[in-house]
């Protein structure tokens, strides 16, 4: 078996220093573009292999991001974790995903195994707006941490979001313009500030019309609570005019048994929803939901987590974008327009 390359055989090969060699292969940007082409065509030949841990040593850098999220079952944060995982190749950086299931316990415990795994950077959806606060703030005085779609707001770390005040107004407006004067909600109890949020704007918005306390009701952001809530809707005398759903997955189970217990919807009840997942492109009708802009967001969080990484006691900073309403079938509309970049457009 022949003698296994080192760095230095790769520089020698490449013409230039040993170091020179290691921080063109560790990414360096200050090496000359053609050294890298050198070196790396070198590295190729020689069948030289970097030890990474002994680079992370060296660099203080493993070029990895680690990322929590609730429940990996949840669409919307599949889009979440691809789009962050996109963000990062763009730089040649790899993702680990850890999902806590929807446990505090569990979230830090995963938080600090990947503290200790030398991760470069941490994005966390948390599970709980107070509960959370411990394990990031601990994790915060290590290494860079952005918070994606909720906010622990205790924690004191950088925050990439949607504006829920404003989806929930979109969602108001949208079916007000469509006759409705009676409406429901139903969400997830507050303990998340995207609950919290979504609660309160209905709340506000709503304040005006009709929405006796049976039409509103908190429970998961799950199918299964969507369905709990469903039978609870149609045990009523009454139905409202307009259901608004705190997410996606809550408002597939609510269409599936409405359209059993043969609810027209649109006709008779009209509903909206958060999240714009995969999911309300198959029930029936179709879901009219807020559309967030998850791969602007994600680039986003990859930006403040290397302005983190280099500025370790720069302020704190807050990045808040703005929801799309896409209007589908189940609220009357004929589908919904896209843009080239995939950005929600109504008809």
């Amino acid at each position: 078996m022949g003698k296994k390359a080192t760095v230095r055989d790769v520089a020698a090969a490449a013409g230039v220093s040993p170091a020179t060699a290691s921080r063109a292969m560790s990414g360096d940007p200050s090496v000359n573009p053609e050294m890298v082409r050198r070196v790396l065509k070198a590295s190729a030949e020689l069948g030289y292999s970097a030890n990474v841990f002994a680079r992370a040593l060296r660099t203080q850098r493993t070029d990895t991001i680690g990322m929590v999220v609730p429940s990996i079952s949840n669409p919307y944060f599949v889009v979440a974790v691809e789009a962050v995982e996109k963000a990062l190749a763009d730089s040649d950086r790899s993702l680990i995903l850890c999902d806590s299931h929807d446990s505090v316990e569990t979230e830090s415990a995963r938080i600090d195994l990947l503290v200790h795994r030398m991760v470069d950077g941490l994005v966390v959806i948390p599970v709980s707006a107070e509960e959370s606060v411990p394990a990031l703030r601990a994790a915060a005085r290590d290494v860079a941490v952005v918070q994606f779609d909720r906010i622990a707001e205790a924690a004191g770390t950088d925050f990439v979001g949607s504006d829920n005040i404003d989806g929930v107004r979109q969602c108001i407006d949208h079916l007000r313009e469509r006759g409705c004067t009676t409406f429901a909600y139903i969400g997830a109890r507050p303990t998340t500030s995207t609950a919290a949020e979504r609660l309160r704007a209905f709340q506000d918005l709503a304040a005006q019309v009709h929405t006796p306390d049976h039409w509103l009701l908190l429970g998961e952001f799950t199918t299964d609570w969507g369905q709990a809530a469903a039978q609870r809707m149609l045990d009523a005398a009454v139905l409202p005019d307009a259901i608004v759903c705190g997410a996606d997955v809550i408002a597939v189970s609510l269409l599936t048994a409405l359209r059993g217990s043969g609810v027209d919807v649109p006709g008779v009840v009209k509903v909206v929803s958060y999240d714009d997942s995969n999911l309300g492109m198959l029930t029936v009708p179709r879901l009219t939901s807020v559309h967030q802009p998850v791969e602007s967001m994600a680039r986003e969080a990859v930006r403040l987590l290397d302005h983190r990484g280099r500025h370790r006691e720069a302020p704190n900073r807050k990045s808040v974008f703005t929801p799309e309403l896409v209007v589908r079938e189940s609220t009357g509309g004929s589908g919904a327009l896209r843009s080239s970049t995939g950005e929600a457009r109504l008809r």
